[in-house]
């Protein structure tokens, strides 16, 4: 993190543990096969809302807007269905019934705006979690699509709270959690 430079926040979904181990044995397939290791420095995860910088002194405000986001909104099923992929070098697990999520993301960008100034061009949001991300070279991607893009994958789990991610300049931390109303 560069000097005077406000830190990175991200807010994600986390599954339970069961479905982490899966998607761990996945990334650490990739790794393995396809020389791919960036993916594993993060849990699995469903960003909410992509990297933001925040001044440090708006932690106490935004953690206020998101629990009174948690305090209103109901936990809900997340399915998981196969594979896709985006810019030649990301391969993910498809979020099938991505409708719950998006509200939630709706209500967390309406909830964050009101406290801090949010980018425009941030606000749309594909769901999905990340098995192998931009290490994955252009040569390695192509075997490694043609491989996951005909593999099935079916899980699901119940997004029962969110997490509010701080970048500490080396890695990612949990900064709180937020319960959804069970």
């Amino acid at each position: 993190m560069a000097k005077n430079k406000a830190p990175l926040y991200f807010i994600a979904l986390i599954p339970d543990d069961d479905l982490e181990a899966q998607v761990r044995s996945l990334k650490e397939e990739i790794k393995e096969k396809y020389n791919s290791e960036k993916a594993l420095k993060l849990p699995a995860h469903v960003t909410l809302q992509i990297p933001f910088n925040m001044d440090q002194e708006n932690e106490g405000p935004v953690t206020e807007a998101l629990q009174e986001v948690a305090n209103t909104e109901s936990a809900f099923n997340l399915q998981l269905s196969g594979f896709g992929n985006f810019s030649g070098r990301v391969i993910y697990i498809n979020v099938s019934n991505p409708g719950p999520a998006v509200q939630l993301h709706k209500e967390i960008r309406k909830a964050l705006s009101s406290v801090i100034h949010l980018e425009e061009e941030n606000s749309d949001i594909h769901l999905h979690i990340t098995i192998a991300t931009r290490d994955l070279s252009r040569k390695e991607f192509k075997k490694a699509w043609s491989e996951y893009k005909q593999r099935d994958f079916k899980a699901s789990f119940v997004a029962k709270s969110f997490i509010l991610f701080k970048h500490n300049g080396k890695t990612w931390g949990a900064l709180k959690e937020f319960h959804l109303i069970p």
